[in-house]
């Protein structure tokens, strides 16, 4: 049995018990999200897909439903069970990233919708948000909503292709920094260029959401190529916490699907440069305090 073959075994097995487990996972996510607690934290609710409640506040970055990318998977009410949240942020139209569905299903609600300009008529048309309630981000203009503070910036969800006219192939995409208090979040985004000089000077920030991608088609192998540029890059956000999350998206064949192993390689690779960043993962269904 070849190394591909025996990868999609372990995803098959991995997917079947998502799957099993959703229910219940989304359950306990809801329940937990919606209580009134005075800790800040954080959900997840796929691979890349967050809630988040800070002093109070129901936010979201690019929330997703299991069934968007498993079609199998168990349906959720997701308009009762999102009735409390106050805002989204999207940052591209990457199907693991924006789930029209969901979007179509919050649209009644009082929601505010932080939607870039290139995924704006997207998701106008088949989402149908009213427009009254959606803000388009300026990259640096920050938005002040709710007691947060939001910075968009670009992001860097391209790589160098001299296959491609433009010499580079990826898809537009908006990163975020989110102040509140006097704590300070990053998120980077998909990111596929390491760096860090083409991200704006934020300074010191509280935690880090880092997006795990180590090379195209580079999952198999024992050293991926771009695992010092990951970590190097992890090290250059000036966080006092690396968390790294785009671990098990079962929406990619073997040679693209991320876990922990790889996770420990990042971690293993950052305590030998950084030992006083913490560094920890979060898969879908965990809760992080913040």
């Amino acid at each position: 049995m070849g190394l591909y073959t025996e990868k999609q075994i372990q995803i098959d097995r991995q997917r079947e018990s998502i799957l099993a487990r959703y229910p219940a996972l989304w359950d306990q996510m809801i329940a937990e999200w919606r209580l009134p607690g005075s800790e800040d934290r954080a959900w997840l609710m796929y691979s890349a897909n967050y809630l988040f409640r800070t002093r109070g506040v129901r936010w979201a970055i690019d929330p997703l439903r299991l069934i968007s990318r498993l079609p199998q998977a168990p349906g959720v009410q997701v308009d009762g069970d999102l009735k409390d949240l106050e805002i989204v942020l999207l940052t591209h139209h990457h199907s693991d990233h924006l789930d029209l569905g969901l979007l179509s299903a919050l649209r009644h609600l009082p929601v505010w919708w932080i939607v870039p300009e290139d995924i704006l008529t997207l998701v106008q048309k088949q989402a149908g948000l009213p427009s009254k309630q959606i803000l388009v981000p300026k990259s640096m203009q920050p938005i002040d909503l709710l007691g947060l503070r939001i910075t968009p910036f670009r992001g860097q969800h391209w790589r160098a292709d001299p296959d491609y006219p433009s010499g580079r192939r990826g898809v537009p995409e908006t990163g975020y920094l989110v102040e509140q208090g006097h704590k300070r979040w990053l998120f980077p985004g998909d990111t596929r260029t390491y760096d860090p000089s083409q991200l704006p000077g934020f300074g010191g920030v509280d935690a880090a959401f880092v997006h795990l991608w180590l090379g195209r088609a580079s999952a198999l192998v024992e050293r991926p190529p771009l695992l010092e540029s990951f970590s190097s890059f992890c090290e250059a956000l000036r966080s006092k916490r690396i968390i790294v999350t785009h671990l098990q998206e079962f929406g990619r064949k073997p040679d693209d699907y991320w876990d922990e192993s790889h996770f420990q390689q990042v971690k293993h690779s950052l305590q030998a440069t950084a030992p006083d960043i913490a560094v920890e993962s979060a898969i879908m269904g965990e809760s992080l305090i913040l």
